[in-house]
């Protein structure tokens, strides 16, 4: 393994961890007490094995009453260490040899009774072990022995140690419990598995290649990808020394520990998760809340003020830019707002929405707890009841806090600039048609009452004056017409755009900000776990 993939492959493992860290800390109470003491007991031993090092690797020969694994634990080693068969001591204690000096911390953390152990080299090896320096090989007590003491012992030091070799026999390695006891929990731990078909000496070739095949074949169904199987014979020696390169390629790499406790880790991340639940899938529509949204839109009333605006400017903008005398008779009337409530217009505009009905306050009650209930439907109780919590606390504000975004909602709008020219216009228009109207009305009196005869050309002038007034106010008039419609619309579209993005702030921050946070922190721990 290259440097970056072993660096790759470590800081895998230590974000795993702090995820699971994590998952402890802020959502142990969502989780099972055995998932919890699992997951503890896990990562106080990443911390203790990751402490002692990569200088040792530790490999396990495990197997089965009458498997050889013993005797095949002494032909690798070089010793007769382990005891074999009926000489074998009635111990649940583990054998362990080692290669190299030191190793003490790693064997006190194994428990590996000091009487147990054994340093392999002598100066007659000269240079035939040096391969293996660095290597801590263990013989373990029977996975299937009728002692009890010896089968948790077992147990115990293959969840500890970094590789192990499974060695099975031709009668043997097909055991339903083997596979369903041992083999299939540890699925995830193939990369620190090596398989050993031992007491191959017993099969002619054909059955040898055959038994491979099959015992293989068991280990897929079991889920372990790409299962190592290797034949040997303790008794001829065949295989040994390709099981000896094995144990030397795992200790040069420097990263079985590594990858096991990697493995442990995705393995208790995997039933973490199962118990922590998939993070909501409409978190994000949570945030647009449309349902939510419209109701408190209602409930406010603002199409109803967005009306009541366009309402107020076409009456204003006519006051402002109508015909002058038309206009003058729609200011002889009082104002419908002010005649009700008042003067200050902003409050006149507030005041002429309606009230909100208990129809609509429950409306807005029933959309938020639909909202959130159909966001959380597939979260453990314990995380449905934290989101609960917050929105029973956000409800509860609800109602202050959109009043309060709202009223910070400034309703007036300035007064257009176009309003005082199409005024300005109206009246040159007007007194051009009353100036030529009573210019026109002091030569016809003159002619009929005295004998003064005007002359054509007089008569243009003011006739002139009175058409020009006329169809000047006429298309003053279209023109002011079509712009006080577009300036209702774009006053009643503006103040209930800006509404409405009140209505929205209020709603993702007051209400549903508190939830979505609860929401982010389940998804922060969902994500930090794979």
């Amino acid at each position: 393994m290259t440097a970056s993939a072993h660096a790759r492959t470590r800081a895998e493992l230590a974000r795993l961890t702090q995820g699971l860290r994590l998952a402890l800390d802020e959502g142990a109470s969502a989780l099972s007490e055995e998932v919890v003491a699992e997951s503890s007991s896990l990562l106080d031993r990443v911390g203790e094995r990751m402490g002692l090092g990569d200088e040792f690797t530790v490999v396990a020969f495990a197997g089965s009453t009458g498997s050889g694994k013993s005797s095949l634990f002494n032909a690798v080693s070089g010793l007769e260490i382990a005891e074999v068969g009926v000489r074998r001591p009635t111990t649940s204690k583990p054998t362990a040899c080692v290669w190299g000096a030191g190793g003490e911390e790693i064997l006190d953390w194994l428990e590996v009774p000091k009487e147990n152990r054994t340093w392999r080299e002598s100066a007659l090896d000269g240079d035939d072990e040096t391969a293996l320096h660095g290597l801590i090989l263990v013989d373990l007590p029977d996975h299937d022995s009728t002692a009890v003491e010896h089968r948790l012992e077992s147990d115990r030091m293959v969840g500890l140690v970094d590789v192990v070799f499974w060695v099975v026999d031709p009668q043997k390695y097909a055991d339903y419990s083997l596979h369903t006891g041992y083999l299939a929990s540890f699925a995830q731990h193939s990369t620190a598995m090596v398989f050993v078909l031992n007491q191959i000496d017993r099969l002619d070739a054909g059955d040898r290649a055959h038994a491979r095949e099959h015992f293989a074949s068991l280990l897929a169904e079991d889920g372990i990808a790409d299962p190592r199987v290797h034949g040997a014979s303790a008794l001829t020696r065949e295989g040994v020394p390709r099981l000896r390169g094995i144990l030397a390629e795992t200790i040069t790499a420097k990263e079985a520990a590594v990858e096991r406790l990697l493995a442990d880790v995705r393995t208790v991340n995997a039933k973490v998760l199962a118990e922590l639940g998939e993070p909501p899938s409409g978190i994000d529509d949570l945030a647009q809340a449309g349902p939510l949204i419209d109701a408190m839109m209602d409930a406010a009333g603002v199409d109803a003020l967005a009306s009541t605006v366009r309402e107020d400017y076409l009456r204003r903008a006519y006051r402002a830019t109508g015909y002058p005398v038309l206009a003058w008779a729609q200011r002889s009337k009082a104002d419908p707002l002010g005649a009700r409530h008042g003067s200050e217009r902003s409050e006149l505009l507030r005041a002429a929405a309606p009230e909100v009905t208990g129809a609509q306050s429950a409306r807005v009650s029933l959309a938020a707890h639909e909202l959130v209930e159909s966001a959380v439907a597939g979260l453990p109780a314990v995380w449905r009841g934290r989101v609960a919590k917050q929105e029973r606390a956000s409800a509860e504000v609800l109602s202050s806090t959109l009043d309060s975004a709202l009223t910070a909602v400034p309703i007036e709008r300035e007064r257009p600039g176009w309003w005082s020219t199409a005024r300005f216009l109206q009246m040159l228009f007007f007194v051009c048609t009353v100036a030529g109207l009573l210019w026109g009305a002091a030569q016809l009196l003159m002619v009929l009452l005295t004998d003064f005869d005007v002359h054509i050309l007089l008569w243009i002038a003011p006739l002139a004056l009175l058409l020009g007034g006329v169809l000047g106010s006429w298309l003053t008039s279209s023109w002011a017409a079509r712009a006080r419609v577009r300036g209702a619309d774009s006053a009643a579209e503006d103040v209930g755009a800006r509404l409405r993005a009140a209505v929205l702030s209020a709603a993702q921050g007051e209400f549903l900000g508190p939830i979505t946070a609860v929401l982010a922190d389940h998804r922060r721990i969902h994500d930090a776990l794979r």
